[in-house]
């Protein structure tokens, strides 16, 4: 490499370096642990952190699996995420070469946690079961303000699962992983998805009903394609009740459109002025061929053993 390509290399590099944000640089502040059960954050009371201490150290000596248990006041501006894999390291949780440590974090200020699993235990405690957990024990609690109690049986179940040290089926991975998605949509989503899909559905079956009623192909198949798109959208949705409610709103306006249609003075504009003379199904939509067509075209590390941690796991906010 000649001196002026070496140059021109290493600008290009101090120029990204220089653009990359700091914080890809930056550590948290991470505290050292003092024992399985650090409650940096003040959440237990003291019968609470003898009770999970007495969990984890009896799951320690009949499996030699690690888990460590830690509520923290801040997470320094980091991800859950990230916070739990930096600290997951530092600490060591699990045994060296092993990699059979769990770490369950909770941040109260940020309302976040983590439950961040070692290489050893992914197929016992895959990122679908930790999800289910976080969301069936913890989270339930923790929107409660009941902090001890979502701590303490959540971390009762994560050391059930590691006592048993089952791996999971392929079925019961995938039942997970399905259950996980689900729980992704936001129930909410339903009160602006139905309004915004229902004006659609709206002008669709009442033109689709009117075309029926008076016979005419191109306002009926318009209101079908513009009526049934907003429902199959809503199908394939995670939220069952927004396509039986908007199923409910097309029919109404079905019926709506077939009455609209019966009136003489939507017939001659539904039917065109070829079609008003017919009896007949005609394609509709103008007054002349011409005019058809152009409605057409406008429609469309501490005290634990050193194990590590791939990032697998799960996480949960309230």
């Amino acid at each position: 490499m000649t001196i002026g390509r070496a140059r021109l290399v290493a600008m290009l590099l101090v120029a990204g370096l220089a653009g990359w944000p700091a914080e890809a640089f930056a550590q948290p502040t991470l505290p050292s642990p003092d024992g399985a059960v650090n409650d940096f954050a003040s959440l237990l009371t003291d019968d609470d952190e003898a009770r999970l201490t007495a969990l984890v150290e009896a799951v320690e000596r009949e499996t030699t699996a690690e888990i460590a248990v830690a509520t923290v006041p801040t997470l320094d501006g980091f991800t859950v995420e990230d916070y739990a894999n930096q600290l997951f390291a530092a600490w060591g949780v699990g045994q060296q070469g092993k990699d059979n440590g769990v770490l369950i974090l909770v941040a109260p200020n940020e309302r976040e946690m983590r439950i961040e699993v070692g290489y050893g235990l992914e197929a016992v405690l895959p990122d679908g079961l930790a999800g289910q957990i976080i969301r069936e024990t913890f989270l339930p609690a923790f929107r409660a303000n009941d902090y001890p109690r979502g701590i303490v049986e959540g971390t009762e179940r994560v050391a059930a699962i590691v006592r048993r040290n089952q791996p999971l089926t392929d079925a019961e991975r995938q039942a997970l992983a399905a259950a996980e998605a689900s729980s992704r949509t936001d129930p909410k989503l339903a009160y602006v998805l139905v309004p915004f899909l229902s004006i659609f559905v709206i002008i669709g079956t009442v033109f689709a009903g009117a075309g029926a009623r008076v016979r005419a192909g191109f306002p009926m198949a318009f209101g079908t394609f513009f009526a049934g798109l907003p429902l199959a959208m809503a199908a394939l949705t995670d939220i069952p009740i927004a396509f039986w409610i908007l199923l409910g709103v097309a029919i109404v306006f079905l019926v709506v459109g077939w009455r609209v249609g019966g009136r003489a003075g939507f017939r001659g504009s539904l039917r065109g002025t070829s079609g008003s003379g017919k009896s007949g199904w005609v394609w509709g939509g103008g007054s002349g061929s011409s005019s058809s067509g152009s409605s057409r075209s406008s429609g469309s590390s501490g005290s634990f053993g050193g194990g590590r941690s791939g990032g697998g796991g799960a996480s949960g906010r309230w």
